[in-house]
């Protein structure tokens, strides 16, 4: 999948989170489980190649069952990043938001 088809997708999963609400039981942070923060926050300093301690999870939602959105933000400038997860934890993907 390219950069340009991620992201519309995680547009679209943070639409329906939007639509969906969030119905899980399952104990999290932010709205995602600790382990999928975790991970994102790994994922987000490989991808854009800052240290660890730059990149901030932000909120968390759960858009549908078994798939978490998690708000992060990179950098000194806070620029804005969403990364996705499956049930597991394992990160889907991880883009910079586009400006408002």
């Amino acid at each position: 999948m390219n950069t340009r088809a991620l992201a519309r997708w995680v547009l679209m999963v943070s639409a329906g989170a939007v639509a969906a609400g969030c119905n899980s039981t399952a104990i999290r942070v932010g709205g995602a489980p600790e382990a999928s923060v975790r991970n994102c926050v790994a994922a987000a300093s490989r991808e854009f190649r800052v240290p660890a301690s730059s990149v901030v999870a932000d909120k968390g939602s759960t858009p549908r069952d078994g798939v978490y959105a998690v708000n992060l933000k990179i950098g000194p400038q806070g620029r804005p990043a969403l990364c996705t997860t499956d049930e597991n934890s394992a990160v889907l993907g991880v883009v910079y938001k586009r400006p408002e």
